[in-house]
């Protein structure tokens, strides 16, 4: 019997249709001889549903179809077994799964909220644990766990909604004091959603509402001019870490959601290099640099990871980790002689290793504690 890979994707985030096109991609490339695809498509309003139908990009333009023809679903533990139950008064068993694979990029996905419920009902799930997505999803946390540890990021002054509120004038005047111009970024979102580039103090309060509006955590950095950005992967496999070609993106300006999810090619306004043309020394710096992150942050399977160089002090800086990275860098792992599907392979494996190294490890204490207490002791506890 094969093993059934439950593939869920969409959700409530920014980035529910770049979620969908990923997902459409690893389902593509899946191997069929040894895994069974089962898509589990989350709706924007948390309603989930299950189908063949869901293994193609159509079914996305009309939402009319998948409710049509699309199971609406729950996601339970039936005595060990992962269930899709259909919703109802009369519930039955859809399909099971045996292993998730969340491809939920973005809030409210990639920031280990799927994850947690996932590890609540006790489904086994391919990708980085609750701990290392929840912190490379926040931007603030990353710098400050990469910051703590020696790493190199560009000067940031962070702050949430309620701070702003309450002392605007004195955040208004600190970042003033970092120089025009600034990158204003929602902590909590990838794929360049809501990023703002000010170049005067007067367009400054409006840019931070603007953002404010995509999250209430921001963070703002000083514009670096005349940088590079590199981004490379790496992924976990037979104890050992595999590093991926190194990429150097090229774009006037910072890359924009319509850029990373639709760039197929190098056009006038975008060029992608990869293997970028760097000196040995760069990229040895990069890649012990990933490979620290990589295990500094706990992660334990693919990731991207960001970074930008100023080609005047000719300084390295880390700029973001992402646990899902989008497409998840596949292509960056050719010359490593791991295709797609081989990519995919890696990682499920990995899960699978992990679930059976889980199974020897200790999981309840011997103890009779609740026997010693009564009802009338409990209030007495301190």
């Amino acid at each position: 019997m094969k093993l059934k890979i439950g593939v869920i994707f969409g959700g409530p985030s920014l980035e529910h249709e770049l979620s969908i096109l990923t997902a459409l991609q690893v389902m593509s490339n899946i191997d069929k001889e040894r895994y069974e695809v089962v898509p589990i498509y989350i709706t924007k309003d948390y309603v989930m549903y299950a189908g063949g139908m869901l293994n193609h990009i159509d079914s996305f333009k009309d939402f009319r179809l998948i409710e049509r023809y699309a199971k609406r679903v729950n996601l339970v533990n039936s005595k060990g077994r992962f269930i899709l139950q259909t919703t109802g008064l009369f519930k039955h068993e859809y399909n099971e799964i045996h292993l998730a694979f969340p491809i939920m990029h973005g809030k409210n996905g990639e920031d280990g909220t799927v994850q947690g419920y996932l590890k609540m009902l006790g489904i086994p799930y391919v990708g980085n644990d609750i701990y290392s997505s929840a912190i490379t999803q926040d931007k603030v946390y990353t710098r400050e766990i990469l910051e703590n540890n020696n790493f190199s990021v560009a000067d940031y002054i962070c702050f949430n909604a309620r701070n702003y509120r309450e002392e605007k004038e004195e955040y208004l005047k600190k970042i003033s004091k970092m120089n025009f111009p600034v990158i204003i970024k929602p902590a909590h979102l990838g794929s360049s959603i809501g990023i703002e580039i000010v170049s005067e103090v007067e367009e400054l309060e409006y840019a931070i509402e603007r953002v404010l509006n995509h999250d209430d955590k921001i963070i703002v950095e000083k514009y670096i001019d005349k940088t590079s950005e590199f981004n490379v992967a790496v992924i976990h496999s037979k104890d050992r870490l595999i590093i991926s070609t190194i990429e150097e993106i090229k774009k006037e300006g910072i890359m924009n959601y319509q850029d990373k999810c639709l760039k197929i090619g190098n056009d006038g306004t975008f060029e992608r290099t990869y293997p970028a043309q760097i000196s040995k020394n760069l990229k040895t710096e990069i890649e012990e640099y990933a490979t620290s992150i990589y295990d500094l942050l706990g992660c334990k399977s693919c990731v991207r990871i960001d970074f930008i160089y100023d080609n005047k002090k000719k300084k390295l800086y880390v700029d973001e980790v992402n646990s899902i990275p989008n497409f998840l860098c596949y292509y960056l792992f050719d010359e490593r002689n791991i295709d797609y599907k081989e990519l995919l392979n890696i990682m499920i494996k990995e899960t699978i290793d992990e679930i059976l190294q889980n199974q020897k490890m200790v999981k309840t204490l011997d103890t009779d504690i609740l026997k010693k207490i009564n009802n009338r002791d409990i209030g007495a506890l301190k």
